[in-house]
């Protein structure tokens, strides 16, 4: 592939750089009217956004008010919720690593997850197009999954 400015890009499909990618994972972005700061967006999530969006914030059985749509008969919208900007890189990551991929980087604005039968350089190839030097690595290592045990209580914190 080859972009606008003639650069050669590596294709890639696990890669999320807009708050649009995230709607095949269940966040559904619909508007920022409802925010009376003009700062957080309104979104719909279906079950799998809503799980996205519990590990993400390390909370199960998240509350969440009634969604704006309903959805597909399919992927029902189960809940709504207003998020930040910033929030947009943390649910990326989680979205990825969710859906099965055994690490994800983050380089510049862009997430990118890679799955086992990926090529181990393929980061490589990102981070020369991108032109950085270093890329945000994340993958399930705790010692408890995406959590870890406290070693003096024993308890998964």
């Amino acid at each position: 592939m080859v972009t606008n400015s003639g650069q050669k890009r590596v294709p890639f499909t696990g890669e999320i750089n807009t708050w649009d990618n995230l709607e095949s994972f269940g966040i559904i972005p619909l508007t920022g009217e409802p925010c009376g700061l003009s700062y957080r967006l309104l979104c719909d999530v279906t079950a799998q956004g809503k799980h996205i969006l519990e590990k993400c914030f390390g909370t199960p059985n998240l509350n969440l008010p009634t969604s704006w749509n309903r959805g597909s008969a399919a992927d029902p919208h189960v809940g709504c919720i207003m998020l930040t900007p910033e929030m947009f890189k943390p649910l990326a990551v989680f979205a990825l690593l969710e859906s099965g991929c055994k690490e994800v980087y983050l380089v510049n604005d862009s997430v990118y997850g890679f799955e086992e039968t990926d090529s181990p350089d393929l980061i490589e190839g990102i981070m020369r197009w991108s032109k950085v030097e270093y890329a945000r690595r994340f993958a399930y290592g705790g010692t408890a999954g995406d959590r870890n045990i406290h070693s003096m209580s024993n308890r998964v914190i």
